[in-house]
């Protein structure tokens, strides 16, 4: 028996973790206590990785779809040959825009697949790359090209006298607070800072805050303009900071006006004195920061609620001040300087690829996923027809019917598990590649998702890690890393590839050797080209190091600085005097005959649609949660199993109680569910809500992203035959 250190890739938090391993089966993970930031922390998801490893439903080879739907094992090599052959006569006939990839949550343990994707993409010539980050908060990138991005970065946790989380549960989603959450928001709050919350359920993370509001959804964008309101009209503003970084707080003042204390009160359904009181707190604040989690994006106008969240940011001048300790320093990723001055705005869309769907184009978000579905349903030049996936979007994407329509029309789908998900099922081609204890580890896509924009991620501390794998794939197995399918069907098209970062400037990129196959450890070394801290340097260190050389001090402004923040980007004051003017019910869209609305919310021991071992989820599927008094007005019981409709779908469900929901909400986490007509059972496999939505349903006219959260949704007991058994 030994015990190996490595680093859990269930999430993006990456905490490092003790397996314990008997003939290169592992057996136990835990946490390791001895790493710096973590203090030994680590989930439920991390700790089932033993099952997860070791399940009977795990794919040891990859997998050919026959003529009749059935699944046979195929080689690597023939796979490659096979795949190889179909790309090479697709581009021949139809041209480079014609492949296309996804990239999802997936690539966390393949970190070597998302650059060698890209790299491959660019040697086709193809420009279709999608990511979930246009379905996903795409606010949090689309929101600083519009505003403008601190040079300086965000306030270290450490240094807030306040903070505050809107829409988001970082004990569970591990957003903003990735090491450690419960122990971090203990922290601040014993050094006095405050902690707000608003979400309209009494989240893990609200628990521990000194203020939750509990608005209805959807509500974001008028309580944001509301504190904003608020913070102008009681001298609130960092006149200095704002005189000197920033244009457009007139408009600004301007467009928040309507936004009075009461209405925003009695619209979003919160107490005017604790909004009040909100306000002063960010006011009396020196120091703080805000977060958005996933509820104001999927609750649509997600880009104007991130935006707005910057503006309250400037308006007090919560940036990182010349001198302070520079939060998300580099390691893996080449060094950059810190500065107490802003980038201005740039272009957030207008400026790359469009696509044929509804005027869609890509944006800083990159290519919109709302476009993907029909450009590969929509005949003619430029048809999407073949697809490489790495990520379950038969329970992740908008409408699961247009979705199984889309994958259906393919000529080529290829997909990477490791065992035959829903989304596998699919495909013509089921890719069996290395779980994550069988491959190499290494920090770097936290870092550069940090480094990118979006604040939730990243280390405030120069932390990083980098251990080989700690055992070999199961004996007799066949199995790829997912970066080899591209270096081998490229090399089998003989074409040559440049190592390319998903969202990073690089300064250089290095060409990969296309006769002697690299490692994966040389792929990662030619990731991290440049970087602050040499990738064998980390390597030396099995529990992770702070590299404490590689901090960073924020520098003094340049003296010839005239760059301004946007405190009035024009789309954003329309969208703001829309929201203003518009009916509140009519774009609630509740009534007599839908009067919930449904949120999506997290649980501790689920990521997205990843695979779930039985027992991690308490009851194995994801119950919607609902107030114990709405429950009781439809004379429901914990456990029983009900029909949620939308306007646009009809699913099955099972009730749980919570009596920190806001009564009329709904909570359900997403990622769960079957495919229709594949043995799909909901108490077994869970509720798919993204059968309520509709791509066309009030999408965000860049991203496409349609309203996913705040859904307006009827609630009904299940009707059940006498022959029926009782579920209790």
């Amino acid at each position: 028996m030994q015990v190996r250190t490595s680093i859990c890739r269930s999430c993006n938090a990456f905490c490092p973790v003790d397996v314990t391993v008997v003939q290169e089966r592992v057996i136990k993970v835990a946490g390791d206590g001895r790493a710096p930031l973590y203090h030994g922390y680590t989930c439920p998801k991390g700790r089932a990785l033993p099952r997860l490893h070791n399940h009977p439903d795990r794919l040891l080879t990859s997998l050919k779809r026959q003529a009749d739907g059935s699944f046979k094992p195929i080689s690597s090599a023939d796979l490659i040959d096979e795949i190889g052959d179909k790309i090479g006569a697709l581009l021949e006939k139809h041209g480079p825009r014609s492949i296309s990839t996804y990239l999802s949550g997936a690539v966390l343990e393949q970190p070597a697949a998302s650059a060698m994707m890209i790299s491959f993409l660019e040697a086709l010539g193809s420009p279709m790359l999608f990511t979930a980050a246009t379905i996903d908060q795409p606010g949090s990138s689309i929101s600083y090209a519009l505003h403008g991005k601190w040079l300086g970065g965000r306030i270290r946790p450490e240094n807030r006298d306040v903070y505050m989380v809107v829409g988001g549960n970082p004990i569970n989603s591990k957003q903003y607070l990735p090491q450690n959450p419960g122990l971090q928001i203990k922290a601040m709050r014993k050094r006095g800072a405050k902690v707000i919350v608003i979400d309209p359920r009494r989240t893990e993370t609200a628990r521990l805050a000194d203020i939750h509001l509990q608005p209805i959804p959807g509500e974001d964008p008028a309580i944001l303009a509301g504190l904003i309101h608020l913070i102008i009209a009681e001298g609130g503003v960092n006149r200095v900071f704002v005189e000197t970084n920033a244009r457009g707080l007139e408009q600004l003042t301007q467009a928040v006006r309507p936004f009075t204390p009461h209405y925003v009160a009695a619209r979003a359904g919160i107490d005017e004195t604790q909004l009040r009181t909100v306000a002063r707190v960010l006011r009396d604040a020196n120091t703080g920061d805000l977060g958005l989690g996933t509820g104001p994006s999927m609750a649509t106008r997600g880009i104007l609620s991130s935006y707005l969240a910057l503006c309250l940011n400037t308006l007090r001048g919560f940036w990182a001040s010349e001198g302070d300790e520079a939060m998300h320093p580099s390691v893996l990723l080449p060094r950059r300087e810190f500065k107490a001055q802003p980038s201005p705005p740039r272009p957030a869309w207008g400026f790359g690829e469009k696509t044929r769907i509804r005027g869609f184009e890509e944006t800083a978000a990159g290519m919109p996923v709302a476009a993907l579905p029909e450009e590969i349903l929509t005949p003619g030049e430029g048809q999407v027809r073949a697809l490489f996936l790495h990520g379950g979007v038969l329970l992740t994407w908008p409408q699961q019917s247009k979705t199984i329509e889309a994958l259906r029309a393919l000529d080529l789908l290829i997909t990477h598990d490791i065992v035959l998900s829903p989304t596998a099922r699919m495909a013509n081609y089921v890719i069996a590649t290395k779980m994550q204890f069988e491959l190499p580890a290494f920090t770097l896509l936290n870092e550069i998702v940090g480094a990118a924009g979006h604040s939730g991620y990243g280390y405030a501390d120069p932390f990083a890690f980098c251990q080989p794998a700690l055992v070999e794939p199961p004996a007799g197995s066949d199995l790829l890393e997912a970066w080899q399918t591209y270096y081998r069907v490229a090399k089998k098209l003989g074409l040559r590839l440049k190592i390319t970062n998903w969202r990073t400037e690089a300064r250089e990129k290095p060409l990969i050797d296309m006769e002697h196959e690299p490692t994966t450890e040389q792929i990662y070394d030619l990731m991290c080209t440049g970087s602050a801290i040499p990738l064998q340097q980390v390597r030396q260190y099995p529990d992770g190091h702070i590299f404490e050389h590689a901090r960073e001090k924020v520098r003094p402004r340049d003296r010839d600085c005239g760059d301004r923040f946007e405190l009035a980007n024009p789309d954003m004051m329309a969208e703001l005097r829309l929201v203003a003017s518009e009916s509140i019910l009519g774009r609630r869209k509740t009534d007599a005959e839908f009067p919930f609305l449904l949120i999506s919310s997290r649980m501790q021991n689920s990521t997205n649609s990843f695979f779930r071992v039985p027992g991690v989820v308490k009851w194995g599927y994801n119950p919607a949660f609902m107030n114990p008094n709405d429950m009781k007005h439809l004379g429901l019981r914990s456990g029983d199993e009900v029909e949620i409709r939308s306007r646009h779908g009809t699913v099955t469900a099972f009730v749980e109680e919570d009596a920190g929901l806001r009564p009329g909400v709904i909570a359900q986490m997403h990622g769960f569910g079957g495919s229709p007509g594949s043995g799909y059972d909901p108490r077994r496999d869970g509720t798919n809500v993204n059968q309520l939505t509709a791509w066309s349903d009030d999408y965000e006219p860049h991203t496409g992203m349609p309203r996913m959260g705040a859904l307006p949704v009827a609630v009904t007991a299940a009707r059940r035959s006498s022959k029926e058994p009782n579920h209790r």
